[in-house]
Order: C-alpha cells, then sequence, then structure tokens
C-alpha cells in the first residue's frame, strides 16, 4: 500500500472509524440481498415490486432524516455508531424467532423497516465524525481509503450474500447478518476521540415534536448555506441526481438481471459484485489523484458517462455489456460520492455537519422513493427497454446544463 494511505490507517481512531464502517457496509450488503431475494419469491415478473421493495429501505430513512442530524450533532458521534449497531444487531438476531412464531413474512419487513430507520444515524455520524480525527488538510485521502474499505466489504457482502440467502434460507441469513452489525458496534466502542455534546443551552429537550421544530428551523440555515454557497448548492443538486441513477439500478438493472436475463439472486449476487470491485478501484484510485482536482467536473463527467450508457443501453443488453456496465459505472460513482463527501465537509462548518449529512439522507431517500415508484410504474406499463433511453437523454441533459453552470462562474475546483 503506498505510504500515504498507510500513514494515515496508523491513525487509531481513524482505522477503528474505518472497520467498523466496513462491518456495517458487509452487514447492509447481506440485509439488501436478503430484501431481493423475498421480492423475487413474492413478486415474480413486476419491476414495481422492486420499486414497493426500496421503500422498505428509504421510507424509514426519510421519516427519520429530519431528526437524525439534530441529535447526532448534540450527542457523542462515537457512541450512536456503538448503540446503534448494538440495536441493529439484536433487532436482526430475533427476527427469526417472530417468524417462526407468526409463520409469515411480515416480521421480516417490519424489522427491515425499523433496521433502515436506524441506519439514518450510521450514515449521518460516521461522516461528521471523520474530519475530527484525521484533521481538515487530509480529508479527500481519508474519504477515499474509507471508501475502499467499504467497497470490498460490499463485494464480499453481494457475492456471499447471493449464494448464502439460497443456501441457508433467510432465517439463518438474518442471524449470521446480526454478527456484523455487533461486530461494528465493539469496534466502534474502540474509537478513543469523543466528540464534545452541545452546550446545554442548545440541547435538544429530548421530545420528536422539540426536534421536529428545531430540525425545521435549522433546516433553513441549511437551505440558506446552499443558497450562499454555490459550491454546497451544486453538490446538493448532484445528490439529487446520483441518487435517481441509483434508483434505476435499483429496479431496471436488478430486474434485467435478476428476471429478464434469468440469472436469479446468486446473478443479483454477482453483477453486484463486479459493480462493487468497480467502486473499489474508484476509490482506491482517487487516494492517487492531485488535491486540488477539479471536482465539479469529476461529477459532470460522470453524469455524462451514466447517460451515455442507459442511452445506447437498450440495444446492448447482454451479459457482457452488464459487465462493462457494472466497472465503469462503479468507479466513476465512487468518484463522485467521495467528491461529494470531501466537498461538504470543506465547506461545512464542523457545528452543522450532522444537519448537513442528515439533510443529504433526506434528499437522497425522496428522491430515490419518488424515482423508483416512477420507474417501476413506467417499466410495467410500457418496458424497461423504455425507460433507458430516456433515463439517458434527462442525464446527458442535466451533464450539458452543468456545464454551463460551470462556465457561467463556477469555477472553485481546489480543496481549502
Amino acid at each position: 500500500m503506498p505510504r500515504k494511505q498507510t500513514q494515515i490507517l496508523k491513525i487509531h481512531d481513524f482505522r477503528s472509524l474505518i472497520l467498523a464502517t466496513t462491518m456495517s457496509q458487509l452487514g447492509d450488503r447481506l440485509t439488501h440481498m436478503l430484501l431481493i431475494a423475498l421480492i423475487a419469491l413474492s413478486k415474480p415478473g413486476s419491476l414495481l415490486a422492486y420499486s414497493e421493495g426500496a421503500l422498505t429501505f428509504a421510507l424509514p430513512t426519510l421519516i427519520l432524516s429530519p431528526i437524525a442530524g439534530v441529535l447526532v450533532d448534540r450527542w457523542d458521534k462515537r457512541q450512536v455508531l456503538a448503540v446503534t449497531h448494538f440495536i441493529q444487531s439484536a433487532l436482526l438476531l430475533v427476527t427469526p424467532v417472530f417468524i417462526m412464531l407468526f409463520h409469515s413474512f411480515t416480521p421480516f419487513w417490519i424489522s427491515l423497516f425499523l433496521f433502515f430507520g436506524l441506519d439514518i444515524f450510521n450514515n449521518t455520524a460516521a461522516p461528521a465524525l471523520l474530519p475530527t480525527l484525521v484533521g481538515q488538510k487530509r480529508i479527500l485521502l481519508a474519504n477515499s481509503v474509507s471508501l475502499t474499505f467499504a467497497r470490498v466489504a460490499t463485494v464480499l457482502g453481494m457475492l456471499i450474500g447471493g449464494f448464502l440467502i439460497q443456501w441457508v434460507g433467510p432465517n439463518l441469513g438474518l442471524a449470521i447478518d446480526s454478527t456484523t452489525h455487533l461486530a461494528a458496534g465493539l469496534l466502534a466502542l474502540t474509537i478513543v476521540t469523543r466528540t464534545r455534546p452541545a452546550p446545554p443551552q442548545t440541547r435538544l429537550a429530548g421530545t420528536v415534536t422539540n426536534a421536529l421544530v428545531r430540525f425545521l428551523r435549522e433546516l433553513r440555515d441549511v437551505f440558506l448555506l446552499v443558497g450562499r454557497n454555490r459550491l454546497v448548492g451544486f453538490v446538493m443538486g448532484s445528490i439529487v441526481i446520483s441518487t435517481f441513477v441509483s434508483a434505476i439500478a435499483y429496479t431496471s438493472l436488478l430486474f434485467m438481471v435478476q428476471q429478464a436475463l434469468g440469472l436469479g439472486t446468486a446473478g443479483v449476487g454477482i453483477f453486484a459484485g463486479i459493480l462493487a470491485v468497480g467502486m473499489i478501484g474508484g476509490a482506491a484510485s482517487m487516494s492517487f489523484v492531485h488535491q486540488d482536482i477539479n471536482r465539479p467536473l469529476v461529477i459532470i463527467g460522470a453524469i455524462m458517462l451514466y447517460g451515455i450508457f442507459f442511452l445506447i443501453g437498450t440495444w446492448f443488453i447482454s451479459i457482457p455489456f452488464i459487465i462493462v456496465l457494472a466497472l465503469a459505472g462503479g468507479v466513476s460513482f465512487s468518484w463522485v460520492g467521495i467528491v461529494q463527501n470531501t466537498i461538504l465537509q470543506e465547506e461545512v462548518a464542523p457545528e452543522i455537519r450532522g444537519r448537513i449529512f442528515s439533510t443529504r439522507e433526506f434528499i437522497t431517500n425522496a428522491t430515490f422513493i419518488i424515482t423508483a415508484l416512477l420507474v417501476g410504474l413506467l417499466g410495467d406499463l410500457t418496458s424497461y427497454r423504455v425507460v433507458f433511453p430516456v433515463v439517458g437523454i434527462l442525464l446527458l441533459l442535466s451533464a450539458v446544463t452543468g456545464l454551463f453552470f460551470i462556465k457561467s462562474g463556477f469555477s472553485r475546483a481546489s480543496a481549502k
């Protein structure tokens, strides 16, 4: 491993955070494979079923994100990560008991709804904590290293999960999944650095009502920041577009691989594994890039690439094309994710980072739900072959708009 990557991994707390988030990512991928397997069993042949399944993990995050950032900003982020993972582990562990007790998979859907609702606290606390552990000058490198480990976990989770669920079934799969989150919680406790809670006069009263009221006031401040800082506004807009692409991939591409091409859940695991290999390559390669890379241009270039793939995809639907799409898409998706996180971490003051990242989660899941449902309906009414060119044209138009946005006076590309 190159010297600068090795040096940053010598930071004990950063290494602990990386290991905790890697185990968490492994568990999340196993959970998603369980979800995908059940969708195919319950509603074969329906693209809309994948859209409905997306509600299981997107809707609870959307509901809780208004209060998650407010709470995370006022709690010790290390403890947030540990306690949340312990609760998730216990939830997954008891779910098979209720499935057998009621002879129904309804407890599974309830469990997943709660599980992904809790995930908003992990997804908010981890990126908000990272700059504190590595310092302002190494954020881009730290995000690259962190995402590389996360993508390795994604590969393992998807590849292993696809075959594991077919082999052991959902009940034992849930029990195995539970151990990954238990490990993540224990690893989070090894982080020594503690983040200071907010001063007493600004602490949350503790009720959901007060949290929502405060969120609405502070969300206003976040949107004011977006309006004042064009770079932050650009990132938030790009997050909507990248989430749009993710929703298309989750619905149309998974349906195509699992059912249209007849590769089954194991095939989805292999496809996702190839995608994650591309993501690993993208995350690892970003650590070699100069710190002053034109970050907005990276995002626009990736959106343009997605648009081209979707536009020509209708005429090249085959296993070789899917492999190329997964590898190239994975690389560019990692680059976009790293750049987006880095810009937000550099541009946003530490005291409101939690709110920024919870707002990002809110926007992400709202976009995901709307896109997934619309694509599912359009796909069932027409065909996924109609969805692809429409999406491609929209993405290319977005990329061209982004280029004009940059040339009109927005040129901030270097890190602070």
